[in-house]
């Protein structure tokens, strides 16, 4: 018989194509013995992951990580669970834990500036990313053509505005254009610029290879709405002032008020009205985004 026709042959190869739905439907079949193997639980980890199921892919990890102490795959998902489950600090333990064990594997320093990155965006103190692209060039250095340590180079320097984050996106796009992951990366790096349109098309083409994904889908109904005529006024001005309106915005209300122009203040702040209104549009329109 062959093995990828058992349940977790099938499941091996549904994950191999993208089909962690599929993947998952497979490893219910799974029974007896099999229940118990380390490979059942780390790729049921991994579909759970990828279905962004992150409470079920952590416990799944841990179950595995009973049988396998200090398995590095599953060290590297529990982290990864943890960190989109809120679990910052947890992640980072994990991931430090696994570099412990695994100095010398470039997706663990990888996924480690990832965490480190993602760990400054809601601190109340001056974000600082030098540890996060410390490991990132860490990764690089031990294998230049990883692609977790090109998608996470992408990603730190979107979320540190580094203006070689579109090049970093176009380039890990230039690997696989079909990458879904991939066109969210970059439209976040190109709309961060202040390039919207260009991101908002990005966003549309990810929802487009991946239908079946919730999250993704919700980022290309957003896109397609903020590209209609309501929007539009807006993004203008995210194009004009290169993604830093927030920045501008309070140096051109309070020029408007010193300048003691009635019409031209209320012009001002009738657009500061309008710029809230778009968000609560997109919010009524689209609903929460999914977990």
């Amino acid at each position: 018989m062959d093995a990828t026709a058992s349940p977790l042959g099938l499941a091996r190869h549904d994950l191999d194509r993208d089909r962690p739905d599929r993947a998952l439907a497979a490893l219910s079949k799974v029974t007896g013995d099999e229940l118990e193997t380390y490979e059942f639980w780390w790729l049921r980890a991994r579909a759970l992951y990828r279905l962004r199921r992150w409470n079920e892919a952590i416990d799944a990890a841990r179950t595995g990580l009973e049988r396998e102490p200090d398995d590095f795959p599953l060290l590297d998902v529990l982290a990864l669970a943890q960190l989109e489950s809120g679990e910052r600090k947890q992640a980072r333990a994990t991931i430090e834990h696994a570099l412990e064990l695994y100095p010398d594997q470039a997706i663990l320093h990888a996924h480690h500036g990832l965490i480190l990155a993602r760990m400054q965006r809601r601190s109340f103190r001056l974000a600082s990313y030098g540890q996060a692209w410390a490991a990132v060039e860490e990764a690089l250095r031990l294998d230049p053509h990883s692609e977790a340590a090109l998608r996470v180079r992408a990603q730190v320097a979107t979320l540190s505005r580094d203006p070689r984050a579109p090049e970093y996106a176009a380039e890990l796009l230039s690997f696989d254009p079909e990458d879904d992951q991939a066109h969210v990366i970059a439209g976040s790096a190109l709309a961060r610029r202040g390039e919207i349109t260009s991101g908002l098309d990005h966003y549309l083409e990810a929802a487009r290879l991946d239908p079946s994904d919730p999250h993704i889908a919700w980022i290309g109904r957003r896109a397609r709405i903020l590209q209609g005529r309501f929007a539009a006024p807006l993004l203008f001005v995210e194009r004009v002032t290169r993604g830093r309106l927030r920045y501008v915005w309070p140096v051109v209300a309070l020029t408007t008020i010193h300048l003691h122009q009635p019409v031209l203040t209320a012009v001002v702040f009738g657009f500061w009205v309008y710029s809230w209104a778009v968000p609560i549009y997109l919010r009524i329109r689209t609903g929460k985004a999914p977990k």
